[in-house]
């Protein structure tokens, strides 16, 4: 039975993050792709893969069986794909990446250069959008994933996503009074609209973590401690969004572009520009 590609993908994501929230930002979907895909998947082989009552998401005994061999099939896909594609290159390669989204693309930037340079070598830099598009600039790095609107931006468009109140999943802070917020600083533009409707609102709300860390963040989320602005598609296992349902303002849209330097042609740079470009886009 041919079966595509995508669907054994987004499924294995699922199972490595048991979330289907946190399985969109890892294959670059939003959440009700995410769910479509699945349904092909489970309409196709007749039978149901996770028990979606659940919190983290449980694979149901058929699930288990297929995890195995659909990590097999990802794996020789991927492995067929990159002897084809590979140079000799031996080189590095510098990648810049905002820090809101580590969580939701590092993982395959990195894979996804190593099926294609076994032999290279890619250095990640993690900053905010506007001092990668400065490092851009200065040709310190090769690419850059930067939020339009934060920095000049002039790269195509790569992905969307948005921000979202996030709270720990197992605790419901939805309601607590006041609210526990981890804030960045007390400057930060993303989150000043929850802020400002707490305040029309007339809600209570404290900073209990102030960390300029995207990861601190997280940390302190899926701890228990309190609510915190993120992007949607970043959220990890033991996290869930509260959206208006919960009382929530809708915050921004957010559009990712994928800024390469000027400063030195590559025919690798431009290759990978390319192949991040289509791979995250889809």
């Amino acid at each position: 039975m041919l079966m595509d590609l995508e669907l054994y993908r987004t499924f294995l994501a699922i199972c490595d993050t048991r979330s289907f929230t946190a399985a969109a930002g890892l294959v670059g979907r939003t959440q009700s792709a995410v769910s479509q895909q699945i349904k092909r998947l489970e309409t196709t082989l007749g039978h149901t893969l996770f028990e979606r009552e659940s919190s983290p998401v449980n694979l149901t005994e058929y699930g288990k069986s297929l995890l195995r061999p659909a990590r097999t099939i990802v794996s020789t896909h991927a492995e067929a794909m990159a002897k084809f594609k590979r140079t000799s290159f031996a080189g590095i390669v510098v990648v810049g990446i905002a820090d809101a989204y580590v969580n939701r693309i590092m993982q395959e930037v990195a894979r996804l250069f190593t099926m294609l340079y076994p032999e290279g070598t890619i250095s990640f830099v993690i900053d905010d959008s506007l001092g990668l598009t400065r490092r851009i600039a200065d040709g310190s790095i090769d690419l850059a994933f930067v939020t339009e609107g934060n920095c000049p931006t002039r790269g195509p468009v790569v992905f969307r996503d948005r921000l979202v109140v996030v709270g720990p999943s197992d605790v419901n802070l939805s309601g607590a009074d006041p609210l526990p917020l981890a804030v960045w600083d007390e400057r930060n533009e993303d989150e000043a609209p929850l802020t400002a409707a707490l305040e029309a609102m007339n809600r209570n709300y404290r900073a209990v973590c102030v960390c300029r860390s995207v990861h601190a963040q997280h940390l302190a989320v899926t701890a228990g401690l309190c609510v915190a602005v993120l992007v949607e598609g970043s959220m990890v296992a033991g996290e869930r969004a509260y959206l208006e349902s919960d009382g929530f303002p809708v915050l921004k849209e957010l559009t990712v572009r994928l800024e390469r330097s000027s400063a030195k042609r590559s025919q690798v740079i431009d290759f990978l520009h390319d192949q991040y470009l289509s791979f995250f886009s889809k």
